[in-house]
């Protein structure tokens, strides 16, 4: 699209600047020795002025006035108006009527979409078509035989691939009318909005009367050479240049829209092969987008125009003073050339063809306007095909499981199967540290593999699967899951931001599939689609959390509403205020130590929990920020923050608790998926809140023996000058005596 409207500024300013015929340029003089052919008037007589301008030149009062004679015209040309032929004018002028006539014929014209020669094209690739299916067909025949004879899994089913390749064949037979009949539906949905909306009045911006052949046969332009109205000459020339580049565009649109959906009919066939496989499916669904985009823009476009028809019948709604038109107090630009030109409020005469501001600017947005519309619906459907999709996937998900089926060209690698030996009822339990990783994941990259996955299955595909409070603390103290996660939740929220075409596609899979089973009452896809592709988690959801929140006494609770809340970051680990002691007034400062431990949550969860996090705490890497420099300002940040969203969740306030509930970040949504309880968070942040005390003390601790040290060395280096002194004033008093007197 960048490209396109860049293509169309350089356009433009190359109409403006470059484009202008030479005559455009300086007046047109004839030779001294040969008088120019003058203007004929309407009934064809020459050496006549216009009345209407000669009319204006008097009333103007500037001592203008029109002349026939060209002696009399060379002593003043400043003041004198000598109209004749122009060649450039009338070259003009016919080339106006022309695009006018193109554009109407374009309009006007339906094409044979079902024309014998592009029926013949079709035939060649639908007979190209079912020689493919039936080579498929025997491909999928010899793979089910040799998976027969060999007893070797093949992942091929009989029916199912029979029943496709039956369904390929159906639709190659009929692919030209399905495709036909779409493009003579959008053709008569065209054809409804010009003709019930105006559009056939459209194009009449220019000239005057309908468009025929006789308006360019009989046209002959004239040019004004008085040497000060040259500029309004360029104008009008430049303008209607622009009016021509606009009727070839938008009539080129369509006539590329209707051959573009011709080649796309030739090719029709080989949609159902292409749908078929894996590797090339994405080829199949780039023609359904184009085609259809194609198919739309005619209607669109034609709703467009009917539109701006109206818009036009009735007046552009811009604030216009029009009281000015046909008076010598409206001719501000002068007419200086016989092509006319005005908006379509307008009755256009010479005296009235865009001769002030108001008149002038309603042209210019009238073709503003005509490029508008001939963009917008393409642009708005190329949006729409590839971001604003959520139903067309759907769809597409629910065309491809149907038509795909599977690997025909060969069998698919397949698990290798256990020994018949080994008792599958016996196992072995095996602990294995979080550390380590060692989940064992189902695979989901494809659609198929999606809509075969359980819900739990796609959650814990993307990290966001928590049983308990300890998954939670592991997604917050590893940085490496951490990202992922966070990447995950991102991408599921807006597919767009995936770095690949393929990722982008996955989420767009599973986002689709998700709401697909939510709507089908699957409870975890729907606490999905409520937590993650929602834009904002509603009231509704935190109440699930909030009444299952505990309660203390209202003694231990007076939070004031607004009274110095610590503003946090949306994450666990907040910007350290100036000030980290000065919690929100009227706050409970230890209110941990009230909290009991969830009967949702065993001790050795609550302890797991509290090391993870000391462990985090003493030696993990610092989350720096502008506030946060040291690991004891991120530990005493988190201890403020941790003990305001407590006393904000414990609080009798059912605002100060949702308030509290969107500071907790990301792992809000990660408790609701999760069927989590509102205890079991608050006893998660006790456990933090602990380990963050503990390593807060250990810190304060090794400040405070460092200080010692520091101090005791201070002490030695002050005392050091002063041995130093004694032993040399030891030593001068020993070699006093020792010398002789």
């Amino acid at each position: 699209m960048k490209k396109i409207l860049l293509f169309i500024f350089v356009f433009l300013i190359a109409l403006f600047i470059g484009v202008e015929p030479s005559s455009a340029q300086q007046p047109t003089t004839a030779p001294a020795e040969t008088t120019p052919v003058l203007c004929p008037n309407n009934a064809g007589q020459r050496g006549v002025c216009l009345p209407e301008l000669d009319a204006i030149y008097q009333e103007q009062g500037k001592g203008e006035e029109c002349t026939v004679d060209y002696a009399k015209f060379k002593t003043d040309p400043g003041k004198y108006h000598f109209w004749i032929e122009d060649q450039d004018v009338t070259s003009q002028g016919k080339s106006n009527d022309r695009a006018r006539q193109f554009i109407y014929w374009v309009t006007t014209h339906s094409a044979i979409d079902n024309h014998p020669v592009l029926t013949k094209v079709w035939s060649t690739t639908r007979n190209l078509s079912y020689f493919l299916v039936i080579l498929t067909a025997a491909l999928l025949g010899l793979g089910i035989i040799i998976g027969q004879r060999t007893n070797f899994e093949t992942g091929i089913k009989i029916w199912p691939s029979v029943s496709k390749i039956l369904l390929s064949v159906f639709y190659i037979a009929f692919s030209a009318t399905v495709v036909i009949s779409l493009i003579q539906l959008s053709e008569i949905l065209m054809k409804f909005f010009i003709e019930n909306l105006g559009g056939k009045d459209l194009f009449n911006i220019y000239f005057s009367g309908i468009s025929q052949e006789k308006n360019y046969v009989d046209f002959v332009g004239c040019r004004d050479l008085n040497m000060r109205v040259q500029e309004a000459a360029r104008t009008e020339m430049t303008l209607l240049k622009i009016t021509n580049w606009s009727y070839y565009f938008m009539g080129g649109m369509l006539l590329i829209r209707k051959i573009i959906l011709w080649f796309l009919l030739f090719i029709s066939p080989f949609l159902a092969i292409l749908l078929s496989f894996s590797l090339i499916k994405n080829v199949g669904m780039i023609w359904i987008g184009v085609f259809f985009q194609w198919i739309f823009y005619g209607p669109l476009l034609a709703l467009f125009l009917g539109g701006l028809a109206s818009i036009w019948q009735y007046g552009i709604p811009f604030i216009f003073d029009f009281s000015r038109i046909n008076t010598a107090a409206g001719y501000i630009y002068p007419t200086a050339i016989t092509l006319l030109y005005g908006g379509p409020a307008q009755t256009l005469s010479t005296v009235n063809n865009g001769n002030y501001i108001d008149t002038y600017v309603e042209y210019i947005i009238t073709l503003i306007m005509l490029w508008a519309v001939t963009i917008f619906p393409w642009w708005l459907l190329r949006i729409y095909r590839d971001y604003c999709c959520e139903g067309i996937n759907a769809m597409k998900n629910i065309m491809l499981s149907n038509l795909n089926p599977g690997h025909p060209g060969g069998p698919s690698p397949s698990p290798t199967p256990m020994p018949a030996n080994i008792n599958s009822n016996v196992g072995v339990e095996m602990k294995i540290p979080r550390e380590i990783g060692a989940t064992v994941k189902t695979r989901i990259e494809t659609i198929e593999e999606i809509k075969k996955a359980k819900t739990e299955d796609i959650s814990r595909s993307l990290n966001i699967k928590a049983s308990n409070i300890t998954d939670i603390a592991h997604f917050e103290t590893n940085k490496t899951l951490n990202e992922t996660t966070n990447k995950n939740i991102n991408y599921l929220k807006n597919p767009i931001q995936a770095s690949t075409p393929a990722e982008r596609q996955k989420y767009m899979n599973i986002r689709s599939e998700l709401s697909s089973r939510a709507s089908k009452s699957d409870p975890v896809a729907n606490r999905f689609i409520k937590s993650f592709i929602v834009s904002k988690i509603s009231i509704a959801e935190k109440e699930n959390i909030i009444k299952t929140l505990p309660t203390l006494s209202p003694t231990l609770i007076n939070i004031k509403k607004k009274d110095n809340i610590i503003k946090t970051l949306p994450t666990l680990s907040p910007a350290l205020p100036k000030t980290a002691e000065n919690l929100v007034s009227e706050t409970k400062k230890n209110i941990e130590e009230e909290i009991t431990i969830s009967p949702a949550v065993t001790l050795d969860e609550y302890e797991q929990v509290k090391k993870m996090w000391t462990n985090a705490y003493e030696k993990g890497e610092i989350p720096k920020t502008e506030n946060i420099r040291s690991r004891g300002e991120w530990v005493t940040g988190d201890i403020v923050f941790i003990t305001n969203t407590l006393n904000k969740l414990l609080a009798d306030n059912k605002e100060l608790k949702a308030q509290a509930l969107d500071e907790i970040g990301f792992i809000l949504p990660i408790f609701l998926i999760n069927n989590l309880s509102g205890d079991q968070l608050v006893t998660y942040l006790k456990a933090k809140i602990e380990a963050a005390r503990t390593v807060k003390g250990l810190l304060d601790r090794e400040k405070e023996v460092t200080e010692r040290l520091k101090a005791k060395v201070e002490e030695v280096d002050v005392l050091k000058p002063k041995k130093k002194e004694v032993k040399t004033m030891e030593l001068k008093q020993e070699l006093k005596e020792e010398l002789p007197n």
